[in-house]
């Protein structure tokens, strides 16, 4: 069984809800999950699992979430060499059509930077997070089938 760790950064509980969906996702197609906020994570942790995924919320400008900041920065210094990774996120292309979603392709960019492979197409969520459930389950599943 795969052993995945779900990092997600959430302000408004957007992305936390799509974790749920997406961690059910996973479960259901036979990966092993934890699910952790970003906040009570360390990027120390990662070496501990054979796939990762983000979930993350775009801020500003095309900002990662405040609490993903510092786990970004510390990326820097490790190696996920072997790993499977996938992103998710929400985001308004509506109100924020220049910066749609950009805190997903940071975290995916952080990820192959430290060695790890993408297996699918990264979930970005446009708008109200609640009609996208379904489709956050079936990604989780086929993250989970890819690995």
């Amino acid at each position: 069984m795969t052993n995945v760790v779900l990092i997600y950064g959430s302000t408004t509980g957007n992305t936390e809800e799509l974790s749920e969906h997406v961690a059910a996702g996973l479960k259901q197609a036979g990966a092993e999950v934890t699910v952790k906020n970003v906040a009570d994570a360390s990027v120390d942790e990662l070496a501990l699992y054979d796939a990762v995924v983000f979930g993350c919320s775009t801020w500003g400008d095309g900002e990662l979430q405040d609490d993903f900041v510092d786990f970004h920065e510390a990326m820097g210094g490790i190696s996920l060499e072997g790993k499977k990774a996938a992103v998710f996120g929400p985001g308004d292309s509506e109100d924020y059509p220049d910066t749609f979603c950009e805190a997903v392709g940071i975290l995916e960019d952080a990820l192959k930077k430290c060695g790890a492979e993408i297996v699918l197409e990264s979930l970005r969520v446009d708008g109200d997070v609640e009609p996208a459930f379904d489709e956050s389950e079936t990604w989780g599943s086929k993250v989970a089938e890819a690995l």
